[in-house]
């Protein structure tokens, strides 16, 4: 199945990352505070996508049917903030899903510094997900 093999394709930078901050925003921030203008904006495009694969109809029926657009965008959020294995679980076992949970705040700590930092929004990503990316021979969708 396609979702097994997305965690592997995911720059190792990027779940390193993930891992090192250890869902603490602060410890977070001052990660990101290394990090280039073209690594913030990587970052958070690979967040975006990771997250976005989340908010799909596989998942819906395992998260609290009151949950809102934005609880489920924390809920997607949160999940990525938890690492590449447990990410993968959720990809596997879509029935694993917590119901509901609030963002981590990563996301929010990589909007927060790239605007203080450059005084303007984050570029939308220009590049879309390709679903057949192997089809198309492409080493992982994000190319």
């Amino acid at each position: 199945m396609w979702q097994e093999t997305i965690p592997d394709t995911v720059p190792t930078e990027f779940w390193a990352t993930i891992e090192e901050s250890r869902g603490d925003p602060k410890r977070f921030r001052k990660m990101l505070k290394e990090m280039s203008r073209e690594e913030i904006i990587h970052f958070y495009w690979t967040y975006e996508e990771l997250a976005n694969l989340l908010r799909t109809e596989r998942y819906w029926p395992h998260v609290d049917p009151d949950l809102s657009e934005d609880g489920l965008a924390e809920l997607a959020n949160w999940v990525v903030a938890q690492g590449k294995e447990y990410y993968r679980g959720i990809l596997d076992h879509p029935e694993r899903i917590p119901r509901s949970k609030d963002d981590a705040g990563l996301m929010s700590e990589v909007v927060e510094e790239y605007e203080h930092r450059y005084k303007e929004d984050l570029p939308p990503n220009p590049h879309e997900w390709d679903d057949e990316w192997k089809q198309h021979g492409k080493k992982s969708p994000w190319d």
